[in-house]
């Protein structure tokens, strides 16, 4: 099965459209499609979203421009600006919790658990942020 065989089932998906038994992913492609019949150019639709999102956009939702790249490493780099850029919020919200912890209200604190789930979601990102720089 490719991309092109089933495109809503691989936009909705992704490689995991992959490991789907042919006649149960023919059956759910034609569902996709029947979805989408009947709207307008230009309609904003779960799988269109999709489908863009899958193409490779970057954190402020375009494509990753073309300088000469090939399209799988601006598709790294459209993934490594994204998870920069949620890499970057979350180190907001740890500064954020540190603060209120030091010098705020004990009702406005985020317990420790919570805490270590923002460093240990960070840790991942910066992880994925290196394997997709080794990729590009």
């Amino acid at each position: 099965m490719t991309s092109s065989k089933y495109p809503h089932l691989f936009a909705t998906l992704g490689e995991a459209a992959l490991r789907l038994p042919d006649d149960l992913a023919r059956t759910l492609e034609s569902t996709f499609a029947s979805l989408q019949e009947g709207q307008a150019p230009g309609t904003i639709t779960l799988l269109a979203c999709l489908q863009h999102i899958r193409q490779g956009d970057a954190a402020d939702g375009q494509p990753w421009p073309g300088n000469g790249r090939t399209p799988g490493q601006r598709l790294a780099l459209a993934r490594i600006d994204r998870a920069n850029a949620g890499l970057t919020f979350l180190l907001e919200l740890l500064h954020a919790t540190e603060r209120v912890r030091v010098d705020g209200e004990v009702s406005q604190s985020m317990g420790d658990g919570e805490r270590e789930g923002l460093l240990l979601a960070c840790r991942g990102l910066s992880e994925y942020v290196d394997v997709q720089l080794r990729a590009a």
